[in-house]
Parts: structure tokens; C-alpha cells; sequence
């Protein structure tokens, strides 16, 4: 296995473009942040997500805007953006319920308000509704200068954990 890899990683660099080599940089440090624990997922690691417990129960995840994360126009993926919202929502979900019990996505309803460009954006989470089988979550995406890029409602699903 190895081997196989050291031979797609060489193919790879020899056939790079600048951008390429940019998107590979990025998804090799993101293995490198799971190796060293800097984040619990495969997923959180390659976006290089920051994560933070801020006042007032709210949580928020930051990500850098670049060649992974961008779509064919050159902007967020949308579905990136769905993807740290899930995150930031649903870890603060987790965060805030008892030993034993944990939160899983059911429903997230996103709509998209305008381009994601800059250098990163930050998703911010907030309890709406705190119940004992299911949970409200709110949560919004800006960009570094501001702009809010999308807004979220999300419902989780309450289980016990097995």
C-alpha cells in the first residue's frame, strides 16, 4: 500500500499544476492534523477546521477558502458550506446534552445569500430548542470581511448512545 501511494503522490507532483500542488499541500496537512489529533475527523482535518466554544452556548467553526474548498467557478462549494454548518451545528448539539447521549443530524435547511470568497469563512451555531428527543439548532456563515454568506435552521435526533 505504500508503495502504491508513493507512486500516485510522484504521478501527481510530476504532472502538477500550481493549483494542484496547492490541493494536495492541503489535503496531506489535513491527514497530518488527524495523525497528530488536532481534529477528530478526516473531514474536520482536510477543511483544517478551528473550532470554538464561544458565550452564551454558541460554537463556531472557521475554515480557509481554497483550492479544496472551491467549486469550478472559483468560490465555496456549497456543499463545503453545508458541511461546516452540519459541523458547527451539530457539535454544539453534542456539547450540550448529558453523559450517554449524543446528537445526529435529521433534517438542515440552508439557504445560500451570497458568494463564498475571501480568505475564510466562520459557521456560527445557537440552540433554538433544547428537548429531550430532538434539538433546534440555528446557524449563519460570514466570510472574513463580514458578509453573511448563508443562513441555517437544523433539527437533531437525541440517542442514547450504544
Amino acid at each position: 500500500m505504500k508503495e502504491e501511494l508513493h507512486d500516485l503522490l510522484n504521478d501527481c507532483i510530476n504532472d502538477a499544476a500550481e493549483d494542484d500542488l496547492l490541493a494536495i499541500k492541503q489535503l496531506l496537512e489535513g491527514v497530518k492534523r488527524k495523525q497528530h489529533g488536532l481534529n477528530g475527523s478526516y473531514i474536520g482535518s482536510i477543511l483544517h477546521m478551528e473550532k470554538t466554544v464561544t458565550e452564551n452556548d454558541r460554537f463556531s467553526v472557521t475554515i480557509p477558502i481554497n483550492e479544496v474548498t472551491s467549486n469550478s467557478l472559483g468560490i465555496l462549494h456549497g456543499g463545503i458550506t453545508a458541511t461546516v454548518l452540519d459541523s458547527a451545528m451539530g457539535t454544539l448539539a453534542n456539547i450540550l446534552l448529558p453523559e450517554g447521549f449524543g446528537a445526529v443530524t435529521s433534517n438542515l435547511n440552508i439557504h445560500y445569500i451570497s458568494p463564498g470568497l475571501g480568505n475564510t469563512i466562520t459557521a456560527t451555531a445557537t440552540i433554538v430548542h433544547k428537548g429531550s428527543k430532538t434539538m433546534v439548532v440555528e446557524g449563519e456563515v460570514l466570510r472574513d470581511d463580514g458578509k453573511k454568506i448563508a443562513h441555517c435552521t437544523g433539527t437533531f435526533f437525541v440517542i442514547k448512545k450504544g
